[in-house]
């Protein structure tokens, strides 16, 4: 949540809605703000504790250039002349400067620190400037830089810089003379990062410079964009907890201020040692094109030094020349590599030590499919069939399937591990595939996936399964009979995963299924892109200290088969993730399955039947996922019934669905003791079933989310008898068996015929109830299980068969509440209710 400050109110609010027509209108608020008055910022510091009780991220950014411009306004100038068309201002320029770019920076810090002092990670980042490293910016800073360690000593320099400017003798007493008011500010602002950091050791402070950026500043003469400039910043605001503090970054490393350069628009140098505390390297294999292609552009983007690697040398250095155009040459190398080749192993290897001295990062990316395609090069086949227009090869390409995809990413794990265990962050990220959990894929996969604790176990199985397929008994003997050689060096590569993260407990290793993106593998058919499948391989490379290790990771959600629940599953499984789709009547749940499958999305979607009211039924799922993933990640109850009875010829003579129709509710649907009893079975009963069952599994996790979809409609303020409000109101002493007895009260008045007698909903009384109960339960929960995030939401009013798709939001904009809780963050919320993205009263 962001508050975009302006010093203009007016350019403020058109800034805010500029980025409201991209969709963020849900994380952004405006406030006036100059830095320069003490009662404005005093006012955005009330504002930001009256909105949010604390703050976590300050940016001071707010600067001016200090200068005054020698051509007319509307003249086209060019970065390399523009030195010579600007001239230090009088003395109100300069001093103008300082107020806004040090001083201002600084009231703002002083006035939000006892706001950040009551975050977990609290940041403080200050855009600063290269142009502190110029030549020529005179001897006085180069004390201010290095020596200064208070700001009385700070300020009593600037008040003498001050002096000698307005004296005119500035240049002949050592400070700088070209834009000299605003390379003292900046340098200031570095100086007093360093106080700060020494004077809040818990926070994580310091300053940056952007890169040279083309904006107002300098004209628009600048060599990046505005885009590429914020990435370093916002990386600095978003660092986690134990990351560097007191530190100049330029373009994301630590720069050291002795060193010099000749031009203020060219490259920067640095001292290796200091570099080495942040830097970090990455190796991708198979990265010459698809989704390692993209791992690698979207490493480098967030600063790491990445070694693209491909058996084909010439493609690989094409990819590389393709990155470099995109401004990412700093980042990148390449390196020759076939996985299944020890010595070219070893030569890489040799190379990133040689290099780097240590490696943070392994992607094993490279793979193929293992199958032979039934048509001619060149047609066009389409997602829905491709199926069909393939088989498994020959023996000796089901060989080479397992030669690299599984014990190619294990030798270059071997190899490069003790490179990784010199890192403070070590990060192996294993890609591989949801297509291990379809049906068909055999009985002989269970055992690889859940029982294989040892590599000599694992080792015998690939044996096992290559001399069954050499026999052609593969099917026959439980071994999947589709991609069967992806099929297994997938799971394999899964099993591997545990296994290595047990033995180094100290590293993150993840495998990971990209989702069903468009590579060659499959022939383009896939439907997400290359770049959105790299996203979460990047996301795991990039995992903060403490992060989970050795998981794969996997979704449930309850009433499936369509409106919200399926729309929920279609996000989740296009964010490439593995998603249990379920559903009471198992027929329209395989057909809900379809629709996924023919959206491209099976490798990311398993369907079983679940009736959340059938103790049975929920055992049944509970065993199914302990056998094949053993563990949960998610879980979203979703199924839901209204509870009342509907008379659809009254609902069409009363004009339902025709624009400006207003039915009346409480004679067109009826309710009964038996229907509302049905309802608080499912809604309530149900939920609470569910996470029982599941708990358990949801423990193994190290990401453990419960997502209750709930309604306003059973907000507190609908439940309208006054004993049952009272005890669900009272969240310190709410308990299960309160919860149970308010239900079963409710139950005892239906049946005696005394409702309205007792104060209950007249309309839809089960329903309210039923989400006021789950309302309440997700509070209980959330206290019971502090480790977990388990929070409730309504998504909206959705267009579904509960409302007769009367509502005014599509299923797709539905959806998107109970994802976003279903992957908030290991420190989000817990406990609260939501309505869409809004936290809300219960």
């Amino acid at each position: 949540m962001v508050v975009l400050t302006a010093r203009d109110e007016k350019r403020g609010l058109e800034a805010l809605e500029s980025l409201k027509h991209s969709g963020l209108s849900d994380y952004l608020v405006f406030h006036e703000l100059d830095v320069t008055d003490p009662e404005s910022i005093a006012s955005l510091a009330d504002f930001v504790k009256k909105q949010f009780g604390k703050l976590d991220i300050l940016v001071n950014n707010a600067r001016i250039l200090g200068v005054t411009f020698l051509f007319t306004p509307g003249t086209e100038v060019n970065s390399s002349d523009i030195q010579s068309k600007v001239t230090d201002g009088n003395y109100e320029l300069a001093e103008e400067c300082l107020k806004i770019n040090y001083y201002g920076a600084k009231r703002t810090a002083e006035a939000l620190i006892p706001l950040l002092q009551l975050s977990d990670l609290p940041r403080i980042v200050n855009l600063s400037s290269s142009a502190v490293m110029l030549k020529g910016k005179g001897e006085k800073l180069k004390g201010v830089l290095t020596g200064v360690t208070t700001e009385e000593k700070l300020n009593d320099l600037i008040t003498e810089y001050l002096k000698d400017f307005k004296e005119g003798l500035h240049g002949s007493k050592g400070w700088p003379t070209f834009i000299s008011a605003y390379t003292v500010s900046k340098v200031a602002l570095n100086a007093y990062t360093r106080i700060l950091a020494n004077k809040y050791p818990d926070f994580c402070i310091n300053s940056v410079c952007p890169g040279y950026c083309k904006t107002d500043i300098n004209l628009n003469t600048g060599i990046i964009t505005a885009e590429e400039g914020a990435v370093t910043p916002v990386k600095l605001a978003l660092l986690p907890k134990g990351g560097p503090s007191g530190l100049f970054f330029v373009k994301g490393e630590p720069a050291n201020h002795h060193f010099q350069t000749s031009d203020w628009r060219g490259s920067f140098y640095f001292t290796s040692s200091m570099a080495e505390v942040t830097k970090r390297y990455a190796v991708v294999t198979g990265a010459n094109k698809g989704v390692g292609f993209e791992i690698c552009k979207q490493l480098a983007q967030n600063g790491i030094m990445v070694v693209l690697t491909a058996r084909d040398e010439k493609r690989g250095l094409e990819a590389l020349e393709s990155l470099k155009h995109t401004g990412l040459s700093d980042y990148l190398v390449f390196h020759q590599l076939d996985v299944t080749d020890p010595e070219s192993i070893a030569s890489l290897a040799d190379f990133v030590k040689k290099q780097f001295g240590k490696l943070d990062i392994l992607v094993n990316n490279a793979g193929i499919l293992g199958v032979t395609f039934l048509f001619t090069p060149g047609t066009e086949v389409n997602s829905s069939d491709i199926q069909s227009k393939m088989t498994d090869g020959n023996y000796e390409l089901a060989e080479e399937c397992l030669k690299i995809n599984y014990y190619g990413a294990k030798r270059t794990a071997e190899a490069l591990i003790p490179l990784l265990q010199l890192s403070d962050l070590p990060r192996i990220v294993n890609l591989a595939s949801s297509v291990v959990m379809l049906e068909g894929t055999g009985e002989k996969l269970k055992g690889v996936l859940t029982g294989v604790t040892t590599e000599e176990k694992l080792n015998d199985l690939i044996t096992e399964y290559l001399k069954d397929f050499k026999e052609g008994l593969h099917g026959s003997k439980g071994w999947p009979t589709f991609t069967s050689a992806y099929t297994v060096s997938k799971a394999a590569l899964i099993a591997y995963t545990r296994i290595l993260a047990n033995k180094y407990p100290d590293f993150c290793i993840n495998s990971v299924c990209p989702g069903y993106a468009k590579t060659d593998i499959n022939l383009n058919t896939g439907i997400i892109t290359a770049e959105e499948g790299a996203v979460t391989p990047v996301k795991l490379a990039l995992l903060p200290k403490g992060g989970p290790s050795g998981l794969f990771f996997v979704k449930v959600v309850t009433g499936a088969n369509k409106g919200i629940g399926l729309e929920i599953c279609k996000q989740m499984a296009s964010k490439g993730t593995m998603v249990v789709l379920t559903a009471r009547d198992e027929k329209r749940g395989l057909e809900a399955f379809d629709k996924l499958k023919d959206l491209g999305l099976s490798d990311n979607v398993v369907f079983h039947q679940l009736d959340v009211a059938d103790p049975a039924s929920v055992a049944s799922l509970v065993d199914f996922i302990k056998t094949q993933f053993g563990k949960l990640d998610i879980l979203v109850n979703n199924a839901g019934i209204g509870g009342v009875k509907s008379d659809l010829e009254a609902l069409r003579a009363a004009g339902f669905g025709k624009p400006g129709a207003q039915p009346n509710w409480g004679s067109l649907l009826t309710q009964s003791p038996e229907l509302s009893e049905q309802c608080l079975q499912t809604n309530y009963y149900g939920a609470k079933r569910m996470c029982e069952s599941l708990i358990h599994l949801l423990q193994l996790s190290n990401s453990p989310r419960i997502v209750n979809v709930s309604s306003s409609m059973g907000k507190l303020k609908n439940v309208s008898n006054e004993w049952a409000k009272a005890v669900l109101s009272d969240a310190e002493n709410l308990t299960e068996d309160k919860v149970d007895e308010i239900l079963s009260q409710y139950m005892k008045d239906f049946k005696e015929g005394s409702l309205q007698e007792k104060g209950w909903p007249a309309f839809m009384s089960a329903y309210i109830l039923s989400k006021a109960a789950m309302n309440a339960y997700t509070r209980i929960l959330a206290k019971k299980y502090p480790n977990f995030i388990i929070n409730c939401v309504c998504p909206g009013f959705v267009k579904t068969d509960i409302n007769f798709n009367s509502g005014i939001l599509s299923v797709e904009e539905g959806a998107e509440s109970p994802v976003r809780l279903a992957l908030l963050p290991n420190n989000g919320p817990s406990g609260l209710f939501f309505v869409r993205k809004e936290e809300s009263e219960f």
